[in-house]
């Protein structure tokens, strides 16, 4: 009884260390399976979140693209266009309800999360807002061109603009589920949903010139306006998109694609832009009609789209090569652990045979010794470390925990700079338009709580095209520098100061009363119109002025956008009169 209690004892624990050592192993190969197989099941999940957003994207784009031919629509001399166009617009149509059909498939299967349902409402009023945008370009179409109003077209290209952003809600919860599935691909969907919007705004830049060619007649005001900010949106979207892809490993494609975009349409198609705008200011006798606009402006636009897809299919490149790694290390882990498990069974088998057995040899000696019997040799003494593997395979799990950790962390890092990057203009250091219009609002807010009056300053440099076609775009830079310098350091306490985009700077003067914001106003453009501007060197210096205008809540409200507006036409109003120059939103009286 004694010898077999002693046996017991020292086995047992033998096989107690045994299985908790094959568990420790079984537990450490699951919890590497384990996490190669949720990296396969996020690059699946990844592919097809890309694969939805591109359905999406695919959709905003048909709907941009629909615009093209019902612009030419009506702006044709035939009534409902010529035979031609009327096929064309037809066909684009057949196209976006495809399109919207697929991405509203998409929709409706996963309706179940609550996440997509304001996606899918938006959707639902997408169709209906289509319906009635389309029938508003058919019932202007249908007219003689010249029964067609300024402002009928206006509303009529208003509506089919309009549509684009009830898709809003689809894209960002597809984009979102693309960079949840696999953050990794956040920097190439987000590029991509850029490059969408970007080109969005691409057509609804076009758009815009769809009355005034359609009239032969110089833009208004308005129209003017409109083009202004939806160019300066462009450059923002641009300067966006330049700071996602510097984020991340371009491929090839996608550099041959932004190449191929900076080419066709910052470069080429501006210059089209530029000299229809020029020609609206001046004349409005374009000698094209929107069709002839269309034919030559929207191939270049296609360049966006090129890179768009690029970004699309390099992140599901990366998808697929991630399922294809994650596949091989599952394989690779299954056989190696299998191996070792062989490995760890023979070495137990090893270590029972060279350790438990002569311990329980020696025992017996012992008990033998003790007992008196002399007669029976004690085992050879064996030393050995059957552990080293089980050590070494949790130490190899730690490091990859703390490694994924420090991953993280730098990644959220990163998120936080970009957030901060985008919202201050690169060029100047100021805040941009986006940053200004929550801050504004912000004071707007507060004025309106307690009873202060605001001042709203919109200036831009005077013929600053000028500057760079005779000095350079380095000295049109050097020039906003400047401009932005005199701003920060001209500004009071509690004044917000931005960059809207080009050559146009806004700031908003908080508890100021309508004379000593013209006071401010004037004491800036003279200190502009005096500043000696040192260039590079060899090089004269630079001076420049600024047309200023002004609005005041206490005349227009506590409404950003009214207050920019009647500020902009004071700039204007002050460009028209000689540039160098302040005007007032609702003074008949010039100031100079």
């Amino acid at each position: 009884m004694d010898k077999l209690k002693r046996t017991l004892t020292l086995r047992g624990w033998f096989r107690l260390m045994a299985v908790s050592l094959v568990l420790v192993f079984l537990l450490v190969e699951a919890r590497l399976v384990q996490l190669e197989w949720r990296q396969l099941q996020r690059a699946e999940e990844g592919q097809q979140a890309v694969a939805r957003l591109r359905l999406a994207l695919a959709a905003m784009e048909m709907v941009s693209r629909e615009r093209g031919p019902a612009n030419s629509a009506l702006g044709d001399e035939t009534p409902s266009g010529s035979p031609g166009l009327h096929e064309a617009l037809l066909t684009a149509r057949a196209r976006t309800d495809q399109a919207f059909a697929d991405l509203h498939q998409v929709l409706q299967h996963e309706a179940g999360h609550a996440r997509y349902q304001k996606a899918l409402l938006k959707a639902d009023a997408f169709l209906g807002a289509l319906k009635q945008a389309r029938l508003a370009v058919d019932r202007q179409a249908a007219l003689p061109l010249s029964q067609r109003q300024p402002e009928a077209l206006r509303q009529s290209v208003r509506g089919m603009v309009e549509l684009v952003p009830l898709l809003a809600p689809a894209i960002t919860v597809l984009t979102d589920d693309a960079q949840l599935a696999d953050p990794a691909l956040g920097s190439a969907v987000w590029a991509a949903r850029l490059s969408a919007e970007l080109r969005e705004y691409a057509g609804q830049l076009g758009s815009l010139f769809t009355p005034a060619l359609s009239r032969q007649q110089r833009f208004t005001p308005e129209e003017l306006s409109a083009i202004e900010r939806v160019k300066g949106r462009i450059e923002q979207l641009r300067h966006l998109l330049d700071l996602r892809m510097g984020q991340m490993d371009e491929a090839d494609a996608v550099l041959a694609a932004h190449v191929l975009m900076e080419r066709d349409y910052f470069d080429k198609a501006a210059r089209l832009i530029d000299m229809v705008l020029t020609t609206g200011r001046d004349t409005g006798q374009f000698g094209m009609t929107p069709a002839d606009f269309a034919a030559a402006y929207v191939p270049d636009m296609n360049s966006i789209l090129a890179l768009r897809d690029a970004l699309l299919d390099g992140a599901d490149q990366r998808c697929a090569r991630v399922q294809a790694r994650s596949q091989q290390w599952l394989a690779g882990v299954l056989v190696t652990t299998s191996l070792l498990m062989g490995l760890v069974l023979l070495l137990l088998r090893v270590a029972h045979e060279r350790f438990v057995r002569p311990l329980s040899q020696a025992a017996d000696v012992l008990h033998a010794m003790s007992a008196g019997d002399l007669s029976r040799a004690l085992p050879k003494a064996v030393v050995g470390d059957e552990f080293a593997e089980v050590f070494g395979g949790i130490n190899a799990l730690k490091q990859q925990s703390q490694a994924r950790a420090a991953l993280e962390l730098e990644r959220d890092k990163l998120i936080v700079s970009l957030r901060e990057q985008s919202t201050t203009d690169f060029l100047t250091g100021l805040p941009n338009r986006r940053a200004f219009f929550e801050a504004a609002q912000a004071e707007l807010a507060r004025a309106r709580r307690h009873g202060f009056q605001l001042v709203l300053m919109l200036l831009d440099v005077d013929f600053f095209k000028k500057i760079n076609d005779t000095a350079g775009h380095a000295a049109g830079d050097q020039a906003l520098k400047a401009v932005a310098h005199t701003l920060r350091h001209s500004r009071r306490q509690g004044d917000l100061v931005a960059r809207l985009g080009g050559e146009e700077f806004v700031v908003l003067l908080t508890h100021c009363e309508p004379d000593d914001g013209y006071r401010f106003a004037e004491r800036l453009r003279e200190a502009l119109a005096a500043q000696d501007i040192v260039l590079a060197e060899g090089q004269p210096t630079l001076r420049l002025t600024v047309s200023v205008g002004l609005a005041a809540s206490g005349v227009h409200g506590l409404d950003l956008d009214t207050l920019l507006a009647r500020s902009d036409d004071a700039m204007y109003k002050a460009k028209h009169a000689g540039r160098n120059r302040t005007e007032v939103a609702g003074s008949d009286a010039a100031r100079t």
